[in-house]
Formats: C-alpha cells, structure tokens, sequence
C-alpha cells in the first residue's frame, strides 16, 4: 500500500494544488471537504464539516494518514477538532499559517525571522496563533508531530493577482492595468513583498512530509524572490503588453483611513534559512512563472461569471 495523506480543505486554492502535487509524486490522496466546493484535482472525497467535532470523528474514524496537510485551519476548535480524531493516527501534520501573524513596529527588523513579535489584533491573525499554539503543545507534551508554515501572499491559478496593501487582490485589476486607471500602490510601490506560488509550497509538503526534524518547527516560508510592489505590478503589465501607470497612497494617509490595517501596510520580506537549514529545502520556483499561471488563469475567466 502506498504513503496514504489528507489534505484539509483540499478543495480550495491551495489545497488543490497540494493534492495535485501529492498524486504526482505517488501519494494516495483524501481531501476532507465540507462539499461547497468541487474537488477537481482527484483524490477520495471525504465530506465532513470540521467544526462539528462528532462528524469529523465519525468520517475519520478508523483511518490512518502517513500526512495531513490542514488548509483550512482558522480557530483553536478547528485545531483541538483535529486533533482530537488525528492523534495516535497521522504521521505528520503540516498546518498551513499566515505571515499575517507577525505585528507591525518599530522594532521590526527585516528579513523577518520566526522569532519576531507577534500580533492578536485581527481576528484572521488571532485564530492562526491559537491553532499554531495548540498543535504546538501537543508537539511539546505528547510529540503529536506537527509543523507550522507560514507562507506570505500566495500566487497560482485560483486566486486573483493583488498584492499592494490599497487593493488587494483584484478581480478588476487587469482592467485597471490596461486602461491605466485606477491602479493605485502604497508609497510609490516601494513596499517589498516576497510572494510564494502554490507549487513551491506543494514541493515543499512533498519534500518534508514524514521528516523527524521538521516537528515542533514553525518555518516561514516564500519563494526565492523579494521585489517591490512596483516591480510585481510591472512584471503583469510587461505580460499583458502594456506600461504600468499608478498613482501612490502614502503610508500615513492610508493609515488614518484604515488604521486596522497596520499589520498589513509593511514590507513582507522573511527570512527562510531556518527551512533550509532544519529540512534542506530552499525555495527555487521564480515569481515570474508564479504570476503568468496566475494571469493565464485571471484571463481565462474574464467574461464568465
């Protein structure tokens, strides 16, 4: 019998390219999915809600997983649900995180480390941390064997291009890119981002899966490419032929309007040497490539909904 895994919210963006690299690299693959979405890219659908904690036990029960990669992770009962139907049954367990975890201050040094101080002042944020401490602790008291991603924006066919702090993703951001209207960046486009594209990540899984020493880690994790806003907006324009044209927010201005967004309107540059030295992986995949499967798909959809 082959390595068997399941994917949490396998139906979704991320998930589906998870799968998709999984059965390629010779995993049998179970998506866990509450059914609202299709399952396109293969696997044995097991429909279950995981907030219903007797469901998830039920639909799991008997079942062993050599890997369990959680997408879908929002709030400590999603985590304690895993882990309550999981443990003593999974080899390993990756939980997919978010740089949105990290605070926004002065003290911020850059490339961010795994280190830097955290933030619980956005609900997204908060329920990330709690599932990172509960899985965490289980590492710590019963060696339940989890590690933690956390990746920043993150590209691939599924989800909008959109990264600058203003916007967002898009989903009228080609439009505004060819018509040279409406675009606009926060301070000039300087803010740096480091995206990371749903097969990196997929690689990433697929190289770590079962690995001892990855457990009880928390890793960023992004692609090999720091550039500016600018330049990220540039490469899109440079693929749909035209010239990038955009006006500029300034920093403080767009924090009086939205001062809850603090934690957002920063660079988003990390440190991954920590991946690299604890599993030997180091991100390759280049955010050109990352951006045109994301706008070849953009482009596919335009005039279908």
């Amino acid at each position: 019998m082959g390595k068997l895994a399941l994917i949490i919210g396998g139906s979704g963006f991320l998930g589906s390219a998870i799968t998709a690299q999984l059965t390629r690299d010779g995993w049998d693959t179970h998506v866990l999915s509450r059914g609202n979405k299709p399952v396109t890219q293969g696997g044995t659908v097991i429909l279950a809600d995981r907030s219903v904690p007797e469901k998830l036990q039920a639909a799991l029960e008997g079942r062993h997983y050599d890997l369990v990669v959680d997408c879908a992770g929002y709030n400590e009962p999603d985590a304690a649900n895993a882990l309550h139907s999981l443990k003593g049954r999974c080899g390993h367990y990756v939980f997919i995180s978010t740089d949105y975890v990290y605070a926004s201050n002065k003290q911020m040094a850059f490339p961010i480390t795994e280190s830097a101080a955290t933030q619980r002042d956005t609900a997204y944020a908060a329920g990330k941390l709690d599932c990172e401490r509960l899985l965490l602790d289980a590492w710590d008291s019963g060696r339940f064997p989890a590690t933690v991603l956390r990746p920043p924006h993150i590209l691939g066919a599924g989800k909008e291009l959109g990264s600058d702090q203003v916007l967002g993703r898009d989903t009228g951001l080609l439009a505004k890119i060819r018509s040279g209207e409406g675009l606009k960046l926060l301070n000039e486009g300087q803010m740096l981002i480091q995206p990371v594209w749903t097969r990196e990540i997929a690689n990433c899984i697929a190289h770590i899966a079962g690995m001892e020493q990855s457990f009880g880690h928390i890793f960023n994790f992004t692609g090999p490419d720091a550039v500016t806003a600018k330049r990220y907006y540039e490469i899109v324009a440079g693929l749909l032929g035209v010239e990038l044209q955009f006006s500029s927010v300034l920093l403080h201005t767009f924090l009086q309007h939205k001062p809850n967004d603090v934690h957002y309107a920063r660079h988003r540059i990390y440190d991954t040497s920590r991946l690299t030295q604890v599993t030997g992986y180091k991100p390759q995949l280049k955010l050109e490539d990352a951006i045109k499967e994301t706008l070849d798909w953009m482009i596919s959809k335009e005039g279908t909904g």
